[in-house]
């Protein structure tokens, strides 16, 4: 278990996403309260934790060794790791060098929009883009393969995908923590944390999944 945990730590940090951190701290500017700001955490929680589900039954489907318990195909896992590190660099390099950054008017626009949602609406609609994150969805594959190649035991798999989950929301529970900790103290250095994201936020996202991803193609080619 605890080897798995300490292959979580790239994925957690590679699972920053200033977009979403940005949100968060908009609704707690907004909000007197958090109850908006804990749905679209609670409702991206448990989008990814039905993700690994799937991909946890899918693994376990595969044929295994019954003498060893490992894959039968020892391809396998190392193939997953390399396919998800090869598409997290190449995401990487359309962020950099292709994608464009919305303009601050264009941001703001969206983000007011989205802040006159109630809560029920951004749970649903937070549950929803997590199945198409490509980002996310590929760091909880990477995740639940991990998960399979280091445990058999079926209630530490369920612990390590709950962990996993959490992992991938770690951002988005800071804005939170400051604002539950701090109350009306932490507003302004959520307003500098919004700032900042805003502003760097396309080389965080580049950055962070190039030396990930390379994480995960150099682990794929040495388990082939």
């Amino acid at each position: 278990m605890f080897l798995a945990l300490l292959q979580f730590i790239p994925l957690a940090l590679a699972a920053i996403t200033p977009t979403m951190v940005i949100f968060i701290t908009a609704l707690l500017a907004q909000d007197g309260n958090a109850k908006r700001a804990f749905a679209v955490v609670s409702g991206r929680f448990l989008g990814l934790l039905v993700i690994g589900f799937a991909a946890l039954f899918i693994l376990n489907k595969l044929p295994e060794n019954p003498v060893s318990g490992k894959l039968d195909q020892p391809e396998a896992l190392p193939a997953i790791f390399l396919i998800i590190g090869i598409g997290l660099m190449v995401v990487s390099a359309y962020n950099l060098i292709v994608k464009k950054m919305p303009s601050d008017g264009s941001q703001q626009s969206m983000l007011s929009r989205l802040k006159r949602l109630n809560a029920i609406v951004l749970f649903v609609a937070c549950f929803a883009t997590a199945f198409v994150s490509v980002r996310q969805i590929s760091l909880v594959i990477a995740g639940t393969a991990i998960i399979k190649e280091t445990t058999t035991n079926s209630s530490e798999g369920l612990l390590l995908l709950i962990i996993l989950c959490l992992a991938m929301i770690w951002p988005m529970l800071i804005p939170l923590g400051i604002k539950l900790g701090m109350g009306e103290r932490g507003d302004e250095l959520l307003g500098r944390l919004r700032t900042w994201m805003g502003e760097h936020q396309q080389g965080i996202n580049s950055t962070v999944l190039a030396f990930f991803g390379g994480i995960l193609v150099a682990k794929g080619i040495a388990g082939l």
